[in-house]
């Protein structure tokens, strides 16, 4: 029969399959009239109910025909008064407006409102069913749950036990988003040894059974029974079609990961994560790649690790509702390997992602978990609130912790950044003045200080003595003799055959220093025009540098640079390469 047919394929989309949900949600069509004013075409006059509808499952690729079936459908029953067969029709507009779900919820609500009051096995059940299930593949886990809640009510009132542990499965999938563990599990075991006693189980149904076991029991770190429930749901997906054996395949990898089989890991989830379909849920890829980012870190092989943990945010942007642990930790894993390179843009980037995440899904994780206690935990788990609320506050406790640490790097870096950006436009706007302005001295250098006569007299020396000293100064600057380290005022006055009083008086005339300031500048001077004109000074450290020109420690040498051209000679050397 189509109504078990579809029926089926729901069931199947409910449980977050592995099976392509396209069988279900059908081809969109636009049409203009909303209302149910329409005229059954001569050529649909006699067709039966069975016959529209088979008609309708027949022509899937004409949207426009099926459409007019749907309609035909609605008018008959309409006509004839069948409020059954009238809720059957407006499933079949609501499948034919699957593109537009808010527009096939239109018509799904006139279904339950027409047969709520029916008691009908299948209706309203199997539509609250439907709008769970797509309101859970738009993230709206909120409204999923109600929806759910309401298909296990009209379900249980109306005795259709297999829909009653359809919506039970999903709701156990949004404990396992919530990471609630016990609790799906416990909902998993009941829905498994349901279908498993059941002889007129729906083997997909049972497939997906076993995939959630086995997914529950990997993150719950029970492996002998995660190997258990895969093994034999890779069997059964053997006999039922060999497509979904790969999502058994990427499990198989994940417990590789949990046995510490690394380069395994990476080869089963690699042979199948590139080709699963589009129907896969998406934190199923995400923990594939999660976990083979995991097995590379695990190997020491980072940037192949990193190259995974983005395809895990990736995946993410482009399905924002997929929020988990894992994702978070794929962030921490991001932004703590730029730190470690010195990357600070990429480095913020995943900081400010993370952020964004947890701020966009704790409040709906909060109201999805207050919702399963309140409304379908009171039904047969009331005596585990207590359990549930304390798993809640450490999951606060957890969520807080994490943004506050987040918050805390997050303002230290920008202002680290924003100092060391200011810091970069000092330096550079020091470097450009300096170089400026030693252009200008160095062709000055040479033409004679004139000093004032009242400025000689008061040096009290004779003019032959002056000159005697300004022209061994001369020498002395001219053949770099500065550049000795056991240069001191008395050495070189003895060098220069004089005393050291008339030696300073004429550097503190006629070069306007004392003999230090003197004498380091010139030193310094000699730096600058190595750095500039020999580019294996280039590779010197500081130290060597300092030792070159005379000084006798790079703190010294540091300090003088500084104090004459306003910026450090790192950063100089840094600037002069860049210019």
């Amino acid at each position: 029969m189509i109504i078990n047919f579809t029926c089926k394929c729901f069931s199947l989309l409910l449980k977050n399959t592995l099976l392509p949900s396209t069988l279900l949600l059908f081809c969109a069509v636009s049409f203009a009239q909303e209302g149910f004013e329409f005229v059954i075409p001569d050529s649909l006059q006699s067709k039966s109910y069975k016959e529209l509808r088979a008609a309708f499952n027949s022509d899937r690729k004409d949207s426009i025909r099926r459409f007019v079936y749907a309609k035909s459908y609605v008018a008959k029953a309409t006509k004839n008064n069948n409020r059954l067969e009238m809720t059957k029709g407006y499933e079949l507009l609501g499948f034919a407006h699957n593109h537009n779900y808010k527009k096939s919820f239109i018509f799904y609500d006139k279904a339950i409102e027409t047969s709520k009051d029916l008691k009908n096995a299948r209706y309203p059940a199997i539509l609250f069913t439907y709008k769970g299930a797509i309101f859970s593949e738009k993230g709206n886990y909120k409204d999923a749950l109600e929806n759910h809640l309401k298909a296990i009510e009209y379900a249980e009132a109306n005795n259709n036990v297999e829909l009653v542990y359809v919506n039970k499965h999903n709701i156990g999938i949004l404990k396992r988003h919530l990471e609630l563990y016990d609790e799906a599990l416990n909902i998993f075991k009941e829905c498994y040894d349901y279908e498993l006693n059941d002889p007129n189980r729906d083997e997909f149904d049972f497939l997906h059974s076993h995939f959630s076991l086995a997914d529950i029991y990997i993150e719950t770190r029970v492996l002998d029974s995660a190997v258990k429930y895969n093994i034999a749901g890779h069997h059964l997906a053997q006999k039922l079609d060999k497509q979904y054996i790969k999502p058994f395949i990427l499990n198989e990898g994940i417990i590789n990961f949990h046995q510490r089989k690394y380069r395994k890991t990476i080869a089963l989830i690699n042979s199948v994560i590139d080709s699963l379909g589009e129907d896969i849920p998406k934190r199923v890829i995400m923990n594939g790649l999660f976990y083979t980012a995991k097995a590379y870190d695990s190997l020491q092989e980072k940037e192949k690790a990193i190259r995974y943990y983005r395809k895990v945010d990736s995946v993410f942007t482009m399905h924002p509702y997929n929020f988990s642990m894992n994702l978070m930790e794929s962030y921490k894993a991001l932004s703590s390997y730029y730190k470690t390179i010195n990357d600070q843009v990429n480095e913020v980037t995943y900081i400010e992602k993370a952020l964004l995440a947890y701020d966009a899904h704790n409040e709906d994780y909060r109201s999805l978990s207050n919702k399963i206690i309140k409304t379908f935990d009171r039904r047969d788990l009331l005596e585990k609130q207590k359990e549930l609320n304390e798993a809640l506050n450490r999951k606060d406790k957890k969520y807080t912790t994490f943004m506050i640490i987040f918050w805390i790097v997050f303002i230290v870096f920008m202002l680290a950044l924003a100092a060391f950006y200011i810091k970069q436009r000092q330096i550079k706007k020091r470097f450009q003045e300096f170089v400026k302005n030693h252009e200008k001295t160095q062709k000055t250098k040479k033409k004679p200080i004139e000093i004032a006569n009242e400025e000689v007299q008061k040096i009290g020396l004779a003019d032959d003595i002056i000159d005697h000293l300004l022209s061994s100064l001369n020498n002395f600057e001219t053949e770099h003799t500065y550049i000795k380290s056991d240069i001191t005022l008395p050495s070189l006055s003895k060098q220069f055959k004089t005393n050291s009083a008339y030696l300073s008086k004429v550097i503190n005339t006629y070069k306007n220093k004392k003999f230090a300031e003197y004498l380091n500048d010139l030193r310094v001077d000699y730096a600058i025009e190595k750095i500039q004109s020999d580019k294996h000074f280039h590779l010197y450290t500081i130290k060597a540098i300092a030792l070159e020109v005379g000084f006798n420690n790079s703190q010294s040498f540091a300090r003088a640079f500084k104090r004459k051209t306003g910026i450090k000679p790192s950063d100089f050397i840094r600037q002069l390469e860049k210019a």
